[in-house]
């Protein structure tokens, strides 16, 4: 597993840090501005990130409703295995998911390589698959 989970590791950091100066708003207006706040615990004003309707959000850890979309979506792919690192949400009309996974041909002995799922949860209905996408590494 640790073979595997360096290089997705490394892509992750990097994508991190290119989302995070990205934008995909059509206005060309940070997906995700700071607003200030005050802490409870110090009483003081503190930045908190606030995502803008259409927005990207930051890629982060799953929790356990992204994990059951991403089970969901995928059960009846066959021919390649993803198991899901890190996700990113985007909120629209229903939910944009976009999982960072590790993936690889389901064969004995195939290596491990990096890929991106993008998969749309409507208000109402099921999820599907929109792209899946081999990032490549050199």
């Amino acid at each position: 597993m640790k073979q595997r989970f360096v290089p997705a590791l490394v892509i992750v950091l990097a994508m991190s840090v290119f989302f995070s100066s990205a934008s995909f708003a059509a206005d060309s207006s940070p997906a995700v501005s700071k607003k200030a706040v005050t802490s409870p615990a110090s009483a003081k004003m503190v930045a908190k990130e606030v995502a803008k309707p259409g927005g990207w959000s930051k890629f982060e850890m799953l929790l356990s409703p992204d994990r059951a979309v991403f089970k969901e979506t995928m059960a009846g792919l066959a021919g390649v295995g993803y198991e899901p690192l890190v996700v990113r949400k985007q909120v629209v009309a229903g939910m944009n998911y976009e999982f960072f996974c590790n993936a690889r041909v389901v064969y004995p002995g195939t290596d491990w390589y990096p890929a991106m799922v993008l998969i749309y949860k409507p208000l109402n209905g099921n999820a599907v698959i929109r792209k899946i996408s081999k990032i490549g590494v050199h």
